[in-house]
């Protein structure tokens, strides 16, 4: 029985490191892009940077202040997303616009629904 035990005990050990070495390099390429992201040195991370200031910006505005206003900094209304976002408001389709925003950029249910509300806003000052 022991003589068992000790065969599916090697047997585990290589597909445990394996999936050891596996983890490692994922770990490792997430490091990477954190660094890109880091640096700046990617359009996408210099526009995700943008959008989400504009996010925080837009949250901090509407809950604290109680304003209409959309903070002017950082803000492009003409982003393929900020566009398909006013047809969907437009539309009546405020909840899937919420839903969409939080998948394409990974906010909270309160931050993106204060972006979609101030990006409303935005567009009809």
């Amino acid at each position: 029985m022991s003589n068992f035990l000790f065969v599916v005990f090697l047997l585990i050990i290589p597909i445990l490191w394996s999936k050891l070495s596996n983890l490692q390099r994922q770990v490792h390429e997430l490091k990477s892009e954190v660094e890109l992201l880091q640096n700046g040195s990617s359009l996408d991370a210099n526009r995700f940077a943008m959008n989400a200031s504009s996010v925080q910006n837009a949250s901090s505005s509407s809950s604290y202040t109680g304003t209409d206003s959309f903070p002017q900094s950082g803000f492009d209304i003409n982003t393929e997303l900020d566009q398909e976002l006013l047809a969907m408001v437009r539309g009546g389709n405020k909840i899937q616009a919420i839903k969409k925003l939080r998948e394409a950029r990974s906010l909270s249910l309160k931050e993106a629904k204060d972006y979609v509300e101030a990006l409303d806003r935005k567009e009809h000052n």
